[in-house]
């Protein structure tokens, strides 16, 4: 072996291939010049390779582009030996790399080879941009799904509570029938007693029992009367009607009445409108809520009640179609008792439908409220959390000058959004989704969540946040106050805007805000949402 590499590495016996073209000048320096090009460029494309592969690792099959840099290179020095044999005879080192040049070819030759049907499956730039076409148009239909599923659970909502208050007006409209037609029975009934009363006048026992029936039929008209209240057919005399002094009256009249263990505090608006009324129909009402909420804190609590100025905008009416958008005086009833569970809060309004005990209620109560209130051009909306209280607010027409539509109210004017990120947090689905479309309307970026526990976990997660725009009471061992000590614990710049169906008042004197916080009732106008989320991210 040792004596065939000599022999091979021997040039003594050769001839360099100078000889071959007769040493002119011309060839020469022709194949010089042409070899070395060559060998240049050979040696350029290896480097070129190895410096796309190093810098762009995720391109497939990079090794195949090692195995052309080898078999390139190899290649550069056959041309680098055939400048270099035309002066000296090293045919045994030149045959040495030819050798070693077919090597690599005939490796990566097998290797494309190998590879070629992979190659091939690569999809092409026009099957790229088609499959990309495709994708964004899947992609628009899937939007579009998403669009008209959230447009059908919107019409779905607002065809619940259409259906919930077509039932209510039927109910009504058949109970005013009834108690129409009972208190043409009652008057009968009436009358003739008192005729019969006086002739057995000097019959104790026969007086007794035309009394019992006297009574009887007063307990009647009194049930007809709640009846005729709910399916609003009961006469109504509106006029101007101060809220404030009303609310004081009764104020001083529910005391003796509520008892020493229930506190009362009102908390009025210097500035609230007369509202068009009848005020002895008002006067009932107040006292109705007043005794349910009495009954709720059977162990003593605090009631509160309250006057303000509002504007019910289109958004709200587009979730409340039994309303319309205008101004109005609103009067709040809070108490601090038990609270109404969620799958009863449909049913309060219904007549004789009563979550007390047998022989404590008659269900007829909150029946009266509805229909006086639908009857006065109002709105009446409750909100409830068990063991926390319940908070009625009634919404009543100003006496100032008819309601007019949100597009004309220029308060609209003010409405000014933001970029910034508000993480959302609200237990109630169809709440959540009502105040995300608002606050996306507003140019803001917002994540949601349903309880404190997934608000703390997308905190953690590291997201943008600007704002946390939580409800007070929520479902869990964590409530709206409580989420926001443990967020602004993990990010002491977060700014807090707090909500509740609870008014502020109530809510601070219930022990479960400070006075400092920002909170907004519910339900609110787009202009106070736009307005509380500045004053929240500028405080």
């Amino acid at each position: 072996m040792w004596a065939f590499l000599e022999r091979l590495l021997d040039s003594s016996m050769f001839s360099p291939h100078g000889i071959c073209l007769l040493w002119e000048p011309e060839l020469i320096w022709l194949h010089v010049a042409s070899d070395a090009v060559i060998a240049v460029a050979y040696f350029s494309i290896p480097f070129a390779l190895a410096l796309l592969v190093s810098k762009r690792r995720d391109i497939e099959f990079n090794w195949i582009f090692w195995a052309f840099a080898i078999f390139i290179m190899a290649c550069g020095f056959t041309h680098v030996f055939a400048i270099y044999t035309l002066w000296v005879p090293v045919y045994g080192i030149e045959g040495l790399v030819k050798a070693l040049t077919a090597v690599a070819s005939i490796v990566t030759a097998a290797l494309l080879w190998q590879l070629l049907p992979k190659l091939l499956a690569i999809p092409s730039l026009a099957q790229l941009r088609q499959t990309q076409a495709a994708l964004e148009e899947e992609g628009r239909q899937r939007r579009g799904a998403e669009d008209r599923l959230r447009t059908f659970r919107q019409v779905e909502a607002t065809e619940g509570q259409i259906r919930q208050a077509q039932k209510m007006e039927a109910v009504g409209q058949l109970t005013g029938g009834i108690a129409h037609d009972f208190n043409n029975i009652l008057t009968v009934i009436t009358g003739t007693i008192q005729i019969l009363g006086e002739e057995v006048a000097d019959r104790p026992d026969l007086a007794a029992i035309a009394k019992l029936i006297d009574q009887a039929a007063a307990r009647g008209a009194e049930l007809t009367a709640h009846l005729l209240a709910f399916a609003r057919l009961q006469p109504l005399q509106p006029r101007k009607v101060d809220i404030n002094s009303l609310l004081i009256d009764s104020a001083r009249l529910l005391r003796p009445t509520l008892g020493e263990h229930v506190e009362i505090d009102s908390i009025l608006a210097d500035d609230a409108a007369p509202a068009l009324v009848d005020p002895s129909q008002l006067a009932t009402t107040i006292l109705n809520l007043a005794l349910n909420a009495r009954d709720a804190m059977p162990d003593g609590g605090k009631l509160t009640l309250e006057s303000k100025n509002v504007v019910l905008d289109e958004s709200y009416v587009g979730s409340n179609s039994e309303v319309a958008a205008g101004n109005y005086v609103m009067i709040a009833v809070s108490d601090s008792g038990c609270g109404i569970a969620v799958d009863h809060l449909d049913r309060v309004f219904e007549p004789f439908f009563t979550t007390k005990e047998v022989g404590k209620g008659t269900g007829l109560g909150l029946s009266m409220v509805y229909g006086f209130i639908r009857q006065s051009n109002g709105h009446i909306k409750v909100y409830s959390e068990v063991g926390h209280g319940t908070t009625v607010k009634i919404y009543l027409p100003q006496a100032t000058g008819a309601a007019r539509p949100l597009a004309e109210d220029p308060s609209q004017a003010c409405i000014v959004g933001g970029d910034e990120a508000i993480l959302i947090v609200e237990d109630d689905a169809l709440v959540r989704r009502c105040v995300v479309t608002q606050v996306q309307s507003l140019g803001y970026r917002t994540l949601a969540a349903g309880n404190a526990s997934e608000a703390l976990t997308i905190i953690d997660n590291g997201e943008e946040i600007d704002l946390l725009f939580t409800d007070v009471v929520m479902p869990g061992s964590i409530n709206g106050r409580q989420l926001a000590i443990e967020a602004l614990n993990r990010r002491p710049s977060l700014k807090v805007l707090y909500t509740s169906g609870y008014t502020k008042n109530a809510m601070i004197h219930h022990g479960h805000l400070d006075t400092e916080v920002l909170l907004l009732a519910k339900p609110y106008r787009k202009v106070d949402l736009a307005k509380m989320i500045r004053t929240a991210l500028a405080a």
